[in-house]
């Protein structure tokens, strides 16, 4: 009897290391999936609606109308991580295929931690002219419900927030966000980040 007891023990003692480190193991594995699920990894997502469109009919006659279009548009950010998202340097350009129709400057946002906001930008520039060939294409497309337009963002990550925060393979604070918009679409298009990174 007290041999077959104390042939039991080392037995005992491996399963209670087995057991340990299968505890150990899975407390690593939640500890480490709790730590991705509560840091931002990933920046805010955008959409984009455009509201307004203005420029694209000559007011008065006389001769071929050279016509500065305005645009108006509203962007909407969405932080769905938890911690508050800010961006600066916010350019936000529209573009019909490779022409740019208008440009402006959108304040500098922070977003709060799982929430949204909505930012109205006038989109349009003295230097930006249309012939009248071009401006009776647009028009026509935005008669018949067919005008697409590009809008790019262009945001910066302030000076100071670790890249690594939100964007683990970044080497540049500067992204472009891309969105295709029809004037007739109801409700906000969908935009794509597109990181940039720095070339040495």
């Amino acid at each position: 009897v007290g041999a077959s007891g104390g042939g039991e023990a080392p037995t005992m003692r491996r399963s209670d290391a087995c057991l340990l480190l299968g505890f150990m193991a899975v407390t690593l594995v939640l500890v480490v999936c709790g730590w991705y699920s509560s840091s931002p990894t990933d920046g805010p997502s955008f959409s984009v609606k455009l509201t307004g469109v203005d420029g694209l009919v000559p007011q008065g006659g006389g001769g071929p109308a050279v016509i500065h279009p305005a645009f108006d548009l509203t962007l909407r950010a969405h932080n769905g991580q938890s911690a508050k998202a800010c961006r600066e340097n916010v350019t936000i350009t529209v573009m019909y295929g490779n022409v740019v129709l208008g440009w402006a400057r959108v304040p500098d946002f922070c977003v709060d931690e799982w929430a949204s906001m909505e930012m109205s930008a006038a989109v349009s520039n003295a230097d930006v002219v249309l012939t009248d060939d071009l401006r009776r294409r647009l028009d026509s497309e935005l008669l018949a419900g067919a005008l697409e337009l590009d809008v790019e963002t262009r945001v910066w990550f302030p000076e100071g927030q670790p890249l690594f925060w939100e964007c683990q393979d970044c080497s540049s604070r500067e992204c472009l966000v891309v969105c295709r918009v029809n004037p007739g679409q109801a409700g906000y298009a969908p935009c794509q980040t597109r990181r940039l990174y720095a070339t040495h």
